[in-house]
């Protein structure tokens, strides 16, 4: 077991970094509502539509913890993604307690399209160049690659 390191208090610069990237985060969840909206889905529809890898099943549970989601809150998202043929949900052959869901063909394509309109409207990210945002990846890697929670 490795000792833990001493905690350093946020620096007024880390305070206003933490600041900016909630502002930021706030900026990019509403372009995504947008871009969701044009699709009419919901924010949290086309999360759970990206969150799906093409021709692949995911559990309920397996889906909830890639969101960050309480599975419970998911049931009522794929209900609505179900009901406009958009997911199937399956039971599981080794174990009938647990549900399966998957894009279906019409899914994957308005997956498809909702990627697509991310990548032509970055939102608050388009004002960077190309070097800019390769730099600003590194960054973020590098910080969520840390140890803090």
């Amino acid at each position: 077991m490795t000792p833990s390191m001493p905690v350093e208090p946020p620096t007024p610069l880390s305070y206003e970094v933490i600041q900016l990237l909630v502002e930021m985060s706030a900026r990019l969840s509403r372009n995504f509502a947008a871009r969701a909206a044009e699709l009419n889905l919901t924010a949290a529809e086309g999360k759970v539509l990206l969150a799906l890898e093409p021709k692949a099943t995911l559990s309920m549970r397996g889906l909830a913890r890639k969101l960050g989601y309480d599975a419970s809150n998911l049931t009522g998202i794929i209900d609505k993604l179900e009901d406009h043929g958009l997911v199937g949900r399956h039971t599981d052959r080794a174990d009938r307690r647990i549900k399966n869901i998957m894009a279906t063909d019409e899914g994957a394509r308005v997956r498809d399209g909702l990627a697509q309109r991310l990548r032509e409207d970055a939102g608050p990210v388009s004002a960077l160049t190309e070097p800019e945002l390769h730099e600003l990846r590194a960054l973020l890697v590098r910080a969520m690659d840390s140890n803090a929670p």
